[in-house]
């Protein structure tokens, strides 16, 4: 199964730390919405079994939002659609309710969490409040019966926390269908503050493995999104495999040629090799 991510807008209502884009040029250069023709044309090439994500900015910001949503279910009401969502209009009972009554049968979201507490989540975002209204419109969401997936991007700011968050996801937002834990991409609000965000993944993963047993443990899916296998247990190579991302963005470096289980890995982000160098990488024999 493939899937076609393709941005509704480029604007935001947070302003990620951790962001690809550099929201700053984004306003600066008033980038704004790709034009409705380009969408529609995407979604009608979405082949059957395909995915089609929706991603921004914040697609549910966009005007047309729920216009779109409603093209993809005349062209095929069981199109597998996945929205990308910093969750905070889903705190609108009634914006949520009619996102749950698009009649698109296979809908499901993905929404990012920063921390547990809102420290450290409105810290990342930088919008006060954001904490709550992402909650809050999870909870909406798994009401109306809308699977959800978690979505952790790891950083400096939050990874000695990820036992925590896996502990307060089991404890306050039972019905989530997957959490992800996600190595990030140093591109644009990420490269700026790399200072601030960036981690080894040597430091990551015994954080991440906990926080894994503990979702696991309670009959949660867990993802390990860019975590190369050599740097984990083999336990925890199946929540890892794969690649997900465009291959361009992603590289092997010299240990990988020998290594056996080099096409089952999700790479390397090169964005994190120029910052981190290849020390950690090793061949699997």
């Amino acid at each position: 199964m493939f899937m076609v991510d393709w941005p509704l807008t480029f604007k935001c209502n947070n302003n990620c730390l951790s962001c690809i884009y550099n929201m700053e040029m984004v306003d600066k250069l008033k980038v704004g919405n790709p034009k409705e023709e380009h969408i529609k044309n995407v979604i009608d090439n979405v082949r059957p079994g395909d995915t089609l994500g929706l991603t921004g900015g914040e697609p549910t910001i966009r005007e047309g939002f729920f216009k779109f949503l409603k093209y993809a279910k005349e062209r095929d009401p069981y199109m597998n659609v996945f929205i990308v969502s910093n969750g905070r209009m889903f705190c609108y009972r009634e914006f949520t309710e009619k996102f749950a009554n698009m009649g698109l049968e296979n809908l499901k979201v993905g929404i990012a969490l920063y921390g547990h507490e809102k420290k450290t989540h409105d810290a990342i975002t930088r919008i006060p409040e954001s904490f709550e209204q992402t909650v809050k419109g999870v909870k909406n969401l798994i009401e109306f019966g809308i699977p959800v997936e978690l979505r952790v991007i790891v950083s400096e700011l939050n990874y000695k926390t990820l036992k925590d968050i896996a502990e307060y996801i089991v404890g306050n937002l039972k019905g989530v269908y997957r959490v992800v834990f996600i190595n990030m991409k140093y591109t644009g609000n990420a490269y700026i503050n790399r200072k601030v965000l960036f981690v080894k993944y040597k430091d990551v993963v015994p954080h991440a493995e906990k926080a894994a047993d503990i979702l696991l443990k309670n009959n949660i899916d867990v993802k390990l999104f860019h975590f190369p296998l050599c740097i984990i247990k083999k336990k925890y190579w199946e929540l890892a495999k794969g690649v997900t991302k465009q291959e361009s963005e992603l590289m092997f470096v010299e240990a990988c040629k020998r290594c056996k289980v080099k096409d089952e890995c999700p790479r390397i982000w090169k964005s994190y090799w120029v910052l981190a160098g290849d020390k950690e990488f090793k061949a699997v024999s």
